[in-house]
């Protein structure tokens, strides 16, 4: 098994989303009035089902039929890309839901890079928990 949190893209992609953070503090502050058992699901088990559904069955079977690669952007992580962001427009604004194209692509590229499912469901979780502490 890799380690895949002593890779340098990996440990740099887990880090990208702090200056977003310190912005979102500044400008809301911390977590107000949110149920624990809430944000607890929205930063451990929903991020944890969607990378075994979009990374651990949608994207390994969009490879199969899709080996296109840009750089280090594949078709598979891309069309799952699209995919994860038409689900959040079910429960997001537009814009919100398109924004998670962004931190998609990086869970994608964190599971070609480490295959291993450990890798998007840790940035992932990493990533909803800044969200759902600094912004909702």
């Amino acid at each position: 098994m890799r380690r895949f949190y002593l890779d340098p893209a990996f440990l740099i992609m887990l880090l990208c989303p702090v200056p977003i953070w310190i912005f979102l503090y500044i400008q809301s502050g911390f977590l107000d009035g949110m149920e624990i058992k809430i944000f607890l699901a929205l930063v451990f088990v929903y991020p944890i089902a969607e990378e075994i559904i979009f990374r651990g069955l949608l994207q390994p079977t969009l490879a199969k039929y899709f080996s296109q690669n840009w750089s280090a952007l594949s078709a598979a992580n891309l069309l799952t890309s699209l995919a994860f962001a038409l689900m959040h427009f079910i429960n997001h604004s537009p814009i919100w839901a398109l924004a998670t194209v962004i931190p998609s692509l990086a869970f994608g590229y964190s599971m070609e890079r480490a295959k291993n499912l450990s890798a998007p469901i840790t940035l992932h979780c990493t990533y909803n928990a800044g969200y759902f502490l600094f912004f909702v």
